[in-house]
């Protein structure tokens, strides 16, 4: 077995970092809101047409967030030393959620509850980074002046990277006036997953005798292809299969206000034994000739012996990462204010976002300043054209990172060892084709009218065990 430990500890360093969570599309009725909040209806009596889809133009959501430079900083930690003792607990947290839809397609299938159906197709990140409040990529100075000195602590971390497909069922109506109901029944197919919990390390250097001795204690793991190179064949869905639904509802007041409610993703993955390793490990080692162009591969290398050392092939279960949302919205004119919140279930991220739409005919925009529990305030805008059967977006969750990030690109400056950018982009577009769904009255052709008239309600069978029969 050889598994990459050393690409779980340079997580530490490099992260992607963004929330997909797109909250100014929520209550737009737009595909994405519709999958991602299944009690959302996408089609509007008398002007959109039976299907909808995104024609193989996937939502795009392209984020990033850079702590420095990995290589740099190792290159730099092994021919001139590690100038900051990292100790103390690890109460910093860097998390990633990419989420992207390949595919979706969403019909109108019945007039009475207003039924709709849909199909989606994703490719979903995760991942989660605790570190140190002290941690700094600062690395200069010479062997000398810390050759004595240990670096306690510095690969403490614990840190959970997860790749999967997710390929789903959607399905709402309508329970009365008032109520909504929605479900998304996914087939989760993991492509990758990582875990790795330090609890205690420390990095001696010894410049005389041009050694460097690493110790560390924790636990990890692993499931990544045999000979850790990614290809298409291996990134196909159906290996490591999982399940996962989200529930949700919506409930308009007679004062015009929309409350709405999910509980997304409750899942589980099951990662097979065939390329599976997991193992705790207390090991020492200590690596010679840590000068000269060959001492980062040394070191990968000494890494990569602690997982042969340590691991266990077997197969393991991993939850994926589910959330409770909220939100309370009502429309003024032109103007509607939004409301968010949402709150992580197996970590303690949660986030409150305050969404602000101003719409004009085809075109709205909206500004979108959100705080959470990281003590991270992020300001996000997103533009959008919509009508009954066409939408486009374009949009951003951190507006300013994003603005200095991208000088930093068009001025091709590399990132330094201490450095810190951030920025997001997402995007997509979909259309509606076939017969416009016209109200009974006013119908020339209308799906899931006539044989369907004494059609029954799904989730108002549903409910109806806990109604009282009478005799």
């Amino acid at each position: 077995m050889k598994r990459k430990l050393i690409c779980s500890l340079l997580i530490l360093f490099v992260a992607m970092g963004t929330h997909a969570q797109q909250y100014a599309l929520f209550n737009t009725k737009t595909l994405f809101d519709t999958f991602e909040n299944p009690a959302q209806k996408a089609f509007t009596l008398d002007s959109s047409r039976q299907y909808a889809s995104n024609f193989l133009l996937p939502y795009l959501d392209l984020s990033g967030l850079n702590k420095g430079n990995s290589d740099e900083a190792l290159r730099k930690l092994i021919n001139t030393g590690y100038s900051h003792t990292r100790s103390g607990p690890l109460d910093k947290t860097t998390r990633e959620s990419i989420n992207i839809y390949l595919l979706s397609f969403r019909m109108f299938k019945y007039h009475k509850y207003h039924s709709e159906m849909g199909f989606s197709w994703q490719i979903r990140s995760e991942t989660e980074i605790n570190y140190s409040e002290n941690e700094s990529l600062g690395f200069f100075d010479t062997f000398k002046r810390f050759s004595s000195i240990p670096r306690i602590n510095v690969f403490n971390n614990n840190n959970k990277l997860q790749t999967y497909h997710q390929i789903s069922f959607n399905y709402r109506e309508n329970y009365n006036k008032r109520w909504a109901f929605g479900t998304k029944l996914s087939l989760l197919s993991g492509i990758g997953y990582s875990e790795f919990h330090a609890d205690q390390s420390s990095v001696s250097i010894d410049p005389a005798n041009n050694k460097m001795n690493i110790q560390l204690a924790g636990n990890f793991k692993l499931n990544y292809p045999e000979d850790n190179k990614i290809s298409f064949s291996k990134l196909l869905p159906f290996k490591n299969l999982g399940l996962s639904i989200t529930l949700g509802t919506t409930h308009t007041t007679k004062s015009g206000i929309l409350l709405m409610a999910n509980v997304k993703d409750l899942g589980f993955i099951r990662w097979g034994k065939k390329k599976s390793f997991s193992g705790s490990f207390d090991i020492s080692r200590e690596i010679s000739d840590i000068t000269g162009p060959d001492a980062e591969n040394k070191m990968y290398k000494a890494m990569n012996k602690i997982a042969e050392d340590s691991g266990e092939q077997k197969a393991f279960y991993t939850p994926i990462n589910t959330r409770a949302d909220f939100l309370i919205s009502k429309t003024f004119g032109p103007y509607t204010p939004s409301l968010i919140l949402t709150k992580n279930v197996f970590n303690k991220f949660g986030e409150a976002a305050f969404v602000n739409t101003i719409k004009s005919g085809l075109l709205s925009f909206s500004a979108v300043p959100s705080y959470n529990l990281d003590q991270t305030f992020r300001l996000g805008i997103q533009g959008m054209i919509q009508t009954p059967n066409f939408e486009m977006f374009l949009g951003t969750n951190d507006v300013i990172q994003s603005y200095y990030a991208s000088k930093e690109i068009i001025k091709n400056n590399e990132a330094q060892a201490t450095g810190y950018n951030r920025g997001s982009v997402y995007m997509g577009i979909a259309f509606k084709i076939g017969y416009i769904v016209e109200h009974p009255q006013n119908m020339s052709w209308m799906p899931g009218v006539g044989k369907y008239k004494d059609r029954k309600s799904f989730f108002g069978s549903l409910f109806g065990i806990f109604k009282k029969k009478n005799n």
